[in-house]
C-alpha cells in the first residue's frame, strides 16, 4: 500500500468516525488498523496524521450534507487503487471502528452507506457486515451469509453451523458473496489458531484460501469445510466419484497403480502429486475413462464409466498436458467450433454468446481475434494458451473436470492465474482434479484435497493439503511436527513433503546413498495403518450432460469449415500449396520443350517432334503423386492430440476423415488443374486438358490417402518425410517408364504382361492412361485409328505370326524323328503350341483349319507339313489383303484433306499439333527387339499393343500388356482410360477404409510391442 493510499484511508476513517470528536475507542480501533499493516515503528506518525487530520474536520465539515460530499471526495480519491475485495475489507474495517463504542449512530450509518455507494458494495452486504461486526452472541449473528462454529446443534435460524463438542465460546464467519471474501471473528477462551497463528478474542481476521483452525483436542476446520457450507451448485443434482481398488497394469507386465480408493463429491478441488513416473497421469487416465483399470471399478453416481460409458457420456471434461489448440485459428474460433462441436441445437447467436462469456471468464477478451500460434511463435502467452485449453472444456460445463499438470511452464503469476480458474469451477459445484508439479503455497492452499503418490503407483496420502506437511514430519517424528506452515508468514513449503518422501540414506563417510530411507511400500503400510477412510453418499441420480454432439454429416462439415479456416489463415501454407504446381509445370514444360534448332523446314517448336511428351506425362504422374503426399502427409499427425480429446467427445472419426479428405480433394484438384493449363499450354498439348486433369486429380486423390494412411499410422513428422521418398521411388522405379517390366528382376518380372507389382503402382496406371488417351483420342489419331489398328494386326499376323508358325513348323518336321530327348521335348513343345495357336485361325474362305484338331506327333508327317504350310500361306495373303484395304482406305481419307496445297499444309500442321512421334514410337513399341515371344504355351505379340484388342480369358483382366487400348471386365473391354481411373479410384478406395480403421497404425503398433524385449519375454 502506498502512503498516499494509506493516508487517504485515514482521512475517509476520521471524516467516517468524527461525528462530535474521535472516542478513546475508534483511535485503539485505528491504532488496530495501523498494526495490522505497519511496522510498530511507524505507526505513531502515522496516528498522529490520523489525530492531526481529525482535529481540523470541525473546520471542514458543515451539515450531514457536506459532510457526505466530502466522504464522496475522499472515496474517489482512493477508489481508483483499490479492488473491490480492498474496498469491501476497508468498509469492514470502517465499521469495526465507529461501532467499537458498542454502536453505530444514525450519522455514522449515513456516511457508512454513502462509502459503501462510492464503492460500489451492494445493501446486501453491507447489511450482512452490519450484523456480523456488531454481534456479539450466536443469536445477534443469525444471517444466512454467517457461518457459526459451536457446541450447539444447527437450530431454525438462518445461520449455518457446524458442530465442535470441544470449542469454548464460538466462531463466526461471514462470507460476502459480491467477491468471494470470508472473514472470522472469534469470542470464546479456548486456544485458537488460524493457520498457526493466535486468534484474540473479539478481532476480525480476513479468511485466506487454504486457511485451518486449530484448537486443542478437537477437528479441525478446514478451509474447503467452509466453502462448502456456501457453495451454490445452480439447476444441476450434485455428484458423488467414488474409486475402488484401482490397480492398473501395463503391457510389459509392470504396475503402474495399486489398490488406490478415493471418494469425493462436487465442489472439491483435488490435487494429485507425486514424484515422477509415480503414476499421476495413469490415475487422471484411469479416472477420466481413458484407460481402463486391470482391477477395481470408478463410479460416477454409482455408475461404473468403463462399463457403461454411455451413462456417463459428456460428464467428465479432461484437459491434457499438451496444447488442444488449432495452431492457425484465432482465440475466438478455437472455441467456437469447440462449441459448435459439442452443441448441435444452439443457434448461432447462443453460441456466439457463450463463446465470448467463456472468453471473458478466462480473462482472453482482449486476444480474441488474435491467432493463437505455436509455442515456438508465439502469439498469445503460455499462461493464456493453458487458459484456452481449459476454455475448450469449459464450454460445455463438464460435472468433473481432470487437468494434467495445468501449470506446467507457467510463471508463479500465471500458475496462480489458472488454479483460481480451477477453484473458480469448484465454487460452482464442479468436481475438478489437476496433476500438479511444484506448487507455491498459495497454490497448495487453495486445494481441498490432496492424493499423493509414490513411485509404483503405492497411495500414500489422501487428505487435507496443509494437514500433509504435519503428517509426514509426525510420520519421521521431525521437531515441530505440529506445524504444517510458517507462523510469521503463513506459508507452507510443499517441497517439504517430498524431501521427507525421498530422503536417503547416509553412508558412513557421510554421503548421500540412492538408497531411501522409507521405501515407496513401506510409507504405503504406514498410510494404511493412519487411513481414515473418506465417504461419500452415492447419488441415485443420473449425472447430467449439457453435450449434445451433431449428426455425423453436421460433424464433416464443421470439421472442413475449421479446416479451411485455419489453411486460409495460414498464408504461408496457401502461397507454397497454390504456386508449387503452377511453378513446377512451368520449370518441368520449359526444360523438355524441345526442338531441333537445326531443321531448317521448322521454325521453332512444334509439338509432333518434341521428343520428351513421354517423359513430361511421366513427370507429370510423379508430381501430382508428390504433390498429394506432402500436402496430406502431416494432416492427421499434427491434429493427433485434438482428435484424442475429439475421441474422448465421442465426436465421429468418420466425419473427421471425411473432411480430411474432401478438403485435400479440393486442394488437389485446384494444384492438377494449374498444372495441366501451365504445362499443357506451354508444351502446346492441345484437346486433352479434361483428361490430363482427370489423369492427375484422380492420381493426386490416392496420393491423399496414402499421405494420411502414413499421417495416422506414425508419430513423428520426420518419420513421415522420411518415408516418403520410398512411397515414391517405388512408383517410379516399377512404373513401366524407368525400367521396363520385362526387362525387371525374372523373379518380380513379367516377359508377357505387366507384372503384379506394376500392377500395385498407381504410376503404372496413371502414365498408361495419359499414354493411350493422348495418342488414340487426340483429334488426329481418332480420324484414322481403326486404319492404323486394322493395318497393325494385319501385319503383325503377316510379318511376325504367321511365319513364327511357319519356322516351328519346319523344325517339327525336320526333327520329329529325332531321338535326342532335348530335341523330342521341343518338337513337342512346338507341335502343341502350333495345334493351339491355329486353332484359332480361320483361313480366307472363313473355314477353320481342322487338320490340327486330333493329330498327335506320331501321326505327324510331310502330308500334314505341307497342307498346314499352304493353309498359312492362304491365311498371310488375307492378312495381306486386309492390310491393303486398310491402307487404301487411309489414304483416301487423307488424300480428301490434302487434294489442295492449302489443305496439304493445313493437315501437316493439324498433325504435328496433335500427333506426336515419340508418344507414337512407345505406344506401338517399334523399338522392342524381340516382336514376338513363347510364353506358357503361347506366342505373345510384344510389337503394337496400342492396337491390340485384350485376351477375354478372364472376367476381370488385370494381366494385360502395357499400352492397350482397352482392358476385358465383366464380359466387356473397357477403354484402358476410365479402366484405369477406376483401378486407381479402387486402389483410393481401399486406402480410405484402411485409413478408418486405422490398419496401418494397427500394423505399426503391432511391430512396436513385437521388437519391445519386454513384450518378447512375455
Amino acid at each position: 500500500m502506498s502512503e498516499r493510499l494509506l493516508k487517504a484511508i485515514l482521512r475517509l476513517f476520521a471524516a467516517v468516525a468524527s461525528e462530535d470528536e474521535i472516542s478513546h475507542h475508534e483511535r485503539d480501533q485505528i491504532r488496530v488498523f495501523l498494526e495490522d499493516h505497519l511496522s510498530k515503528s511507524a505507526v505513531e506518525s502515522y496516528l498522529a496524521y490520523f489525530d492531526d487530520f481529525s482535529q481540523s474536520l470541525p473546520t471542514i465539515k458543515g451539515g450531514i450534507e457536506e459532510e457526505t460530499k466530502l466522504v464522496h471526495t475522499l472515496c474517489q480519491e482512493v477508489t481508483g487503487e483499490l479492488t473491490q475485495k480492498q474496498k469491501i475489507i476497508i468498509l469492514l474495517d470502517l465499521m469495526n471502528i465507529v461501532q467499537a463504542d458498542g454502536t453505530i449512530s444514525q450519522h455514522e450509518e449515513t456516511l457508512v452507506n454513502a462509502v459503501a455507494v462510492s464503492f460500489k458494495i451492494t445493501n446486501e452486504t453491507v447489511a450482512a457486515i452490519k450484523v456480523f461486526v456488531l454481534g456479539k452472541s450466536q443469536q445477534t449473528l443469525d444471517h444466512d451469509h454467517i457461518l457459526l462454529v459451536d457446541t450447539a446443534t444447527a437450530g431454525p435460524g438462518k445461520a449455518r453451523h457446524i458442530k465442535r463438542k470441544e470449542l469454548n465460546g464460538f466462531i463466526a464467519i461471514l462470507f460476502v458473496e459480491q467477491s468471494e471474501l470470508y472473514f472470522i471473528k472469534y469470542l470464546g477462551g479456548s486456544d485458537l489458531y488460524l493457520n498457526g497463528i493466535p486468534v484474540k478474542s473479539g478481532k476480525i481476521n480476513v479468511l485466506a484460501v487454504g486457511s485451518l483452525l486449530r484448537w486443542d483436542k478437537d477437528e479441525p476446520i478446514y478451509y474447503g469445510d467452509i466453502l462448502n457450507q456456501f457453495k451454490k451448485f445452480g439447476e444441476f443434482p450434485r455428484l458423488s466419484f467414488e474409486a475402488r481398488d484401482i490397480t492398473f497394469k501395463f503391457k510389459n507386465g509392470r504396475l503402474g497403480l495399486r489398490e488406490v480408493n478415493l471418494a469425493e463429491e462436487s465442489g472439491n478441488l483435488i490435487a494429485l502429486m507425486g514424484a515422477s513416473g509415480a503414476g499421476k497421469s495413469t490415475l487422471l487416465h484411469v479416472l477420466n475413462g481413458s484407460e481402463k483399470p486391470s482391477a477395481g471399478s470408478v463410479l460416477i453416481n454409482g455408475i461404473d464409466i468403463h462399463r457403461e460409458p454411455a451413462k456417463v457420456e459428456g460428464v467428465i471434461g479432461f484437459v491434457p498436458q499438451d496444447d488442444l489448440l488449432i495452431e492457425d485459428l484465432t482465440v475466438y474460433e478455437n472455441l467456437y467450433f469447440a462449441a459448435k462441436l459439442c452443441f448441435n441445437n444452439k443457434p448461432e447467436k447462443e453460441i456466439d454468446e457463450l463463446v465470448m462469456k467463456v472468453l471473458e471468464d478466462l480473462g482472453l477478451e482482449e486476444t480474441k481475434d488474435l491467432k493463437v500460434g505455436s509455442p515456438l511463435r508465439k502469439t498469445i502467452s503460455g499462461g493464456q494458451r493453458k487458459r484456452l485449453n481449459i476454455g475448450l472444456e469449459l464450454l460445455r460445463e463438464p460435472a468433473v473436470l481432470f487437468c494434467d499438470e495445468p501449470t506446467s511452464g507457467l510463471s508463479s503469476r500465471d500458475s496462480e492465474n489458472i488454479i483460481d480458474l480451477l477453484k473458480e469451477l469448484s465454487l460452482k459445484g464442479k468436481l475438478v482434479f489437476a496433476v500438479i508439479h511444484q506448487p507455491s503455497s498459495d497454490i497448495f492452499k487453495m486445494f481441498d484435497k490432496l492424493l499423493i503418490l509414490d513411485t509404483g503407483g503405492y497411495k500414500i496420502y489422501y487428505g487435507n493439503p496443509v494437514d500433509a506437511v504435519v503428517y509426514f514430519k509426525k510420520s519421521i517424528d521431525l521437531v515441530n511436527s505440529d506445524e504444517g506452515e510458517c507462523h510469521e508468514c503463513g506459508n507452507v513449503n510443499p517441497e517439504q513433503i517430498f524431501n521427507i518422501i525421498e530422503a536417503k540414506v547416509i553412508n558412513e563417510y557421510g554421503h548421500f546413498t540412492n538408497e531411501r530411507k522409507i521405501t515407496a511400500e513401506q510409507w504405503n503400510s504406514i498410510y494404511k495403518q493412519n487411513y481414515k477412510p473418506f465417504s461419500v453418499d452415492t447419488s441415485q441420480e443420473v449425472p447430467h450432460s449439457t453435450l449434445d454432439i451433431p449428426t455425423r454429416f453436421k460433424q464433416a462439415h464443421l470439421f472442413s469449415m475449421r479446416d479451411i479456416r485455419a489453411k486460409i489463415h495460414n498464408k504461408q501454407y496457401l502461397i507454397i500449396n497454390l504456386l508449387e504446381a503452377p511453378v513446377l509445370a512451368f520449370i518441368l514444360a520449359m526444360i523438355v520443350r524441345y526442338y531441333n534448332v537445326d531443321d531448317t523446314l521448322k521454325l521453332g517448336y512444334v509439338y509432333g517432334k518434341n521428343l520428351n511428351i513421354p517423359a513430361y506425362l511421366f513427370m507429370s504422374v510423379i508430381v501430382a503423386l508428390f504433390m498429394g503426399l506432402t500436402v496430406s502427409a502431416e494432416e492427421i499427425i499434427r491434429d493427433r492430440k485434438i482428435l484424442k480429446r475429439e475421441a474422448f467427445l465421442h465426436l465421429s472419426r468418420s466425419s473427421y476423415i471425411l473432411s480430411k479428405i474432401s478438403i485435400l480433394f479440393i486442394l488437389s484438384a485446384i494444384q492438377t488443374l494449374t498444372f495441366v493449363i501451365v504445362g499443357n499450354t506451354l508444351l502446346e498439348i492441345k484437346g486433352m486438358y479434361i483428361e490430363h486433369w482427370l489423369i492427375l486429380f484422380t492420381t493426386s486423390c490416392f496420393a491423399n490417402l496414402l499421405g494420411l494412411n502414413i499421417s495416422s499410422a506414425f508419430n513423428s513428422a520426420v518419420t513421415i518425410y522420411i518415408l516418403i521418398p520410398l512411397l515414391i521411388i517405388p512408383q517410379l522405379i516399377l512404373s513401366g517408364v524407368v525400367v521396363k517390366f520385362d526387362k525387371l528382376n525374372p523373379a518380380i518380372g513379367n516377359t508377357a504382361t505387366v507384372p503384379l507389382v506394376g500392377d500395385l503402382m498407381a504410376s503404372r496406371w496413371a502414365f498408361e492412361a495419359a499414354m493411350v488417351t493422348q495418342y488414340k483420342d487426340n483429334d488426329y489419331e481418332r480420324m484414322f485409328y481403326k486404319y492404323d489398328k486394322a493395318m497393325a494386326n494385319a501385319d503383325y499376323q503377316k510379318v511376325y505370326f504367321l511365319p513364327e508358325i511357319q519356322t516351328r513348323l519346319q523344325y517339327c518336321l525336320n526333327n520329329f524323328k529325332s531321338t535326342d530327348p532335348a530335341v523330342k521335348d521341343k518338337v513337342e513343345n512346338n507341335f502343341t503350341l502350333i495345334r493351339s495357336e491355329l486353332a484359332e485361325e480361320t483361313d480366307v474362305r472363313k473355314k477353320k483349319f481342322h487338320r490340327f484338331d486330333d493329330l498327335t506327333l506320331a501321326k505327324f508327317d510331310s502330308s500334314v507339313f505341307n497342307d498346314t504350310y499352304d493353309y498359312i500361306e492362304r491365311v498371310k495373303e488375307y492378312y495381306a489383303n486386309r492390310y491393303n484395304l486398310a491402307d487404301k482406305a487411309k489414304d483416301k481419307a487423307i488424300v480428301a484433306l490434302t487434294d489442295t496445297p492449302e489443305k496439304e499444309a493445313a493437315f501437316t500442321a493439324f498433325r504435328e499439333s496433335y500427333h506426336n512421334d515419340a508418344i507414337r514410337d512407345l505406344v506401338k513399341n517399334t523399338t522392342e527387339t524381340h516382336r514376338i515371344i513363347e510364353k506358357d504355351g503361347k506366342l505373345v505379340q510384344k510389337i503394337y499393343p496400342i492396337y491390340k484388342d485384350p485376351d477375354p480369358d478372364h472376367a476381370i483382366d488385370f494381366n494385360a500388356q502395357f499400352y492397350m487400348p482397352a482392358k476385358h471386365f465383366l464380359g466387356r473391354n473397357v477403354d484402358t482410360f476410365f479402366f484405369n481411373m477406376g483401378v486407381i479410384w479402387s486402389m483410393t478406395l481401399a486406402l480410405a477404409l484402411t485409413l478408418y480403421f486405422d490398419v496401418l497404425r494397427r500394423i505399426v503398433d503391432g511391430i512396436g510391442n513385437l521388437s519391445n524385449p519386454l513384450n518378447r519375454r512375455k
